[in-house]
């Protein structure tokens, strides 16, 4: 099978990586307030139905997946890799980012594994930093095998003794562990899991039918039926879907708490292994909902957005358009994008948390708008020099986001010595209380926070670009 044969090699579009790096950015940004209980309200996600700024920045990222998909496939391909490698690349790649997606919620035990490992015997405390010197072995030397390596041996050896030291750890402690239990309990989805499976998917969808007519009505049949679903199809003891309905509480009756597909689906199939701000339990501790913004049925519309980006990637790599054509393309398709999205809100709203089909088109319309004035001002103008600390960020893109994930959860443990009269306290704590004291302002304390936060791994991800290293999954 021939793939991509209307597509030519072409020089590395800046923009895209300038686009990339503004969209990891405003993820650290929105992510890492100083405080959860002030932050201004476009750095926030709508509460329900709408969007704000924050609503833009996973759908961009998604976009920008299907792009990247354009520009390295083909060329794979025509460095002589086979369809069948090139999938197989894929799904390692997929594995590798769920894997990390996964570390970022479990990695906190090994160096605060709780008060029952410092209640522990020696050989308990012993088996418990073998596990854990086992598992951060076996889960880095399994994703550097999944991306790659030219040393593959000494990674599998890793692996072995990894895997060898985490289950003597378990049985010497019984099975009974901080870790295991942190394991045992986790959230299924996530943002680098739906990355890695929304990549998986569209890449499958691409090998099987890759011309952009045929993407195209992919895009239609998988944001229709996801429509239908989720506006046609009674739910099992509501009734019709009503997206008007936000999150349950703890007052609303049982027969309302599932008022949409994606509460059902996620509460049935997923469980506890969920976003834990979003479960509910009755008075005798028994779960009764369940939802994670990640979850099982709005896959099917963020697949979608990388098919949208695989198009856009598809038109920037046409040979027989000049710079100013490829422009043009995009601020139509961004125009008629965003007003779609609009006109299709009448019926399906605009809605992140279960990722309407109406916010995909919007939201695809609104990267492709972003797109087109880089475009026209990096690639095309040849303004640069200003963008040098995005573009950092958007070629270490997975490492920000993993190593600033870990360095927030650091900031939440470690803790700071008494002051004020106050006891300890977290190091972030410590940090907004010292700007909320300079400045006065709990808002504006908590934006410099974030603004720090970003800062810091601008320059993280500007030293390692002047050295050339990449951290690629």
């Amino acid at each position: 099978m021939s793939i991509g044969t209307t597509l030519i090699p072409s020089r590395r579009l800046e923009s895209l990586d300038v686009l990339r790096g503004l969209t990891i950015a405003g993820m650290l940004m929105v992510n890492n307030p100083g405080t959860w209980a002030h932050i201004y309200w476009p750095l926030e996600h709508a509460a329900w139905n709408g969007w704000t700024l924050t609503d833009l920045v996973f759908p961009f990222f998604l976009f920008m997946v299907g792009m990247a998909m354009m520009y390295s496939f083909p060329k794979r391909l025509e460095q002589g890799s086979t369809s069948r490698q090139l999938l197989l690349h894929v799904v390692r790649r997929a594995i590798a980012l769920m894997l990390l997606g996964w570390w970022g919620s479990t990695w906190s035990r090994l160096l605060w594994p709780g008060e029952s490992f410092h209640e522990a015997s020696g050989v308990g405390q012993a088996a418990a930093v073998l596990l854990r010197i086992g598992f951060a072995a076996g889960v880095l030397a399994a994703v550097v095998l999944l991306a790659g390596t030219r040393r593959p041996r000494a990674w599998w050896i890793t692996f072995g003794i990894g895997a060898v030291l985490s289950i003597g750890g378990l049985a010497v402690l019984g099975f009974d562990d901080s870790l295991a239990r942190t394991i045992a309990g986790l959230r299924i989805p996530g943002v680098l899991v739906r990355i890695g499976v929304c990549y998986f998917l569209a890449s499958a969808i691409w090998f099987a039918t890759p011309t952009p007519r045929a993407i195209a009505w992919w895009i239609v049949g998988l944001l229709g039926a996801y429509a239908v679903w989720m506006l046609l199809i009674p739910i099992p003891g509501f009734g019709m879907p009503d997206l008007d309905m936000a999150f349950p509480t703890a007052e609303t009756p049982l027969g309302q708490l599932f008022s949409n597909w994606c509460f059902y689906v996620d509460y049935h199939v997923l469980g506890t292994h969920t976003w834990s701000v979003r479960q509910l339990y009755d008075d005798a501790g028994q779960l009764i909902w369940s939802f994670d913004p990640e979850g099982v049925l709005s896959t099917v519309s963020a697949v979608g957005s990388v098919l949208l980006g695989t198009l856009a990637g598809m038109w920037m790599r046409r040979k027989d358009l000049d710079d100013s054509a490829k422009l043009n393309g995009l601020f139509l398709a961004a125009s008629w994008l965003m007003g779609l999205g609009l006109v299709m809100s009448i019926w399906m709203p605009i809605n992140k948390r279960i990722w309407t089909s109406s916010y995909t088109v919007f939201t695809a319309g609104m990267a492709l708008l972003c797109l087109a004035v880089l475009f026209h001002a990096i690639d095309m103008k040849g303004w640069r020099r200003w963008s040098v600390p995005l573009r950092s960020y958007g070629r270490n893109a997975i490492f920000a986001f993993v190593a600033s994930g870990m360095m927030t959860t650091a900031l939440g443990r470690i803790t700071v010595g008494a002051y004020s009269g106050r006891g300890t306290t977290s190091a972030k704590e410590w940090t907004y209380d010292l700007l909320l004291a300079a400045t006065g302002h709990p808002e504006f304390a908590s934006f410099l926070f974030a603004i720090a936060f970003v800062a810091f791994w601008a320059g993280v991800a500007y030293w390692l670009d002047r050295r050339k290293v990449y951290f690629k999954v």
